[in-house]
């Protein structure tokens, strides 16, 4: 299988001006608005506007100017590659313009241990306290579109306040973000009658039944990694006009895409 090129995504050339105009340049036209993106995979929030210091201490390089929707999208097909050797998800990242004064960056961690090694969250722990040593604050987020999985990493001036891993078993800390909501892992301390005389295939009825029960009951509704986000940094889902752009989004080779 061919190893996609970082080009393979460069915007057309009437892209690459409104690209260059999104940019701020004087007299040009404002940015389009951002659009919720679709999240499955990992991505960091790094609290700084210096696209540049980012892309050097996550080691990228040969960055290539694209809008957010391509980026967004080149995310998304890496991520959902069928190259099951892992060689396309690893070749590049997505670093976004300043958003509400984050930098976001996602993709695959650089150089961190696969998942299935038991090593990774050593890695995303390691990788977060060291940008956040760097830049203040770094946190890194994991959402699955296809299943339950989700994660967060908070780490600030070098270390990390709280990580959280659904299924790994994996904790550190605390973060008052988490307050007033449920962990995905918890028990929803429904009583055992809760869904007596409700058809199980209604789902329209289950729901409603459980809105009821959460609202009676004041039960904490469940949290995922874009409630913590939105808490601590920005929740790329919620995207919209209201969303504050500021310069230019790019792709960018990792260690092993310049191998490539």
């Amino acid at each position: 299988m061919r190893i996609p090129s970082i080009r393979d995504d460069r915007p057309r050339r009437d892209d690459t001006r409104r690209a260059t105009a999104s940019a701020g340049a004087p007299g040009d036209a404002p940015p389009s608005p951002a659009r919720p993106v679709h999240l499955c995979g990992t991505w960091l929030a790094i609290s700084t506007g210096d696209q540049a210091a980012v892309l050097a201490a996550v080691d990228l390089s040969d960055p290539v100017p694209v809008t957010m929707r391509e980026g967004e999208s080149a995310w998304n097909r890496d991520h959902h590659s069928w190259d099951t050797d892992g060689r396309r998800r690893n070749t590049r990242m997505y670093v976004t313009p300043v958003i509400d004064g984050w930098t976001l960056v996602f993709g695959d961690l650089p150089g961190s241990a696969h998942p299935a090694s038991g090593l990774w969250a050593r890695d995303a722990q390691a990788l977060c306290a060291r940008l956040s040593a760097r830049f203040g604050a770094a946190h890194l987020y994991g959402m699955s579109c296809g299943d339950s999985w989700t994660m967060w990493c908070l780490a600030e001036a070098g270390t990390v306040r709280r990580y959280y891993e659904l299924e790994a078993g994996e904790r550190v800390g605390s973060h008052p973000a988490e307050d007033g909501f449920r962990l995905p892992d918890e028990d929803e301390d429904l009583p055992p009658d809760a869904y007596d005389g409700i058809d199980p295939g209604d789902v329209d009825a289950v729901m409603a039944r459980r809105a009821e029960l959460y609202e009676r009951l004041a039960l904490p509704e469940v949290c995922y990694a874009t409630d913590i986000a939105a808490l601590t940094s920005v929740d790329p889902s919620t995207f919209g006009p209201h969303t504050r752009v500021s310069g230019q989004g790019v792709l960018a080779l990792t260690a092993h895409g310049r191998r490539q």
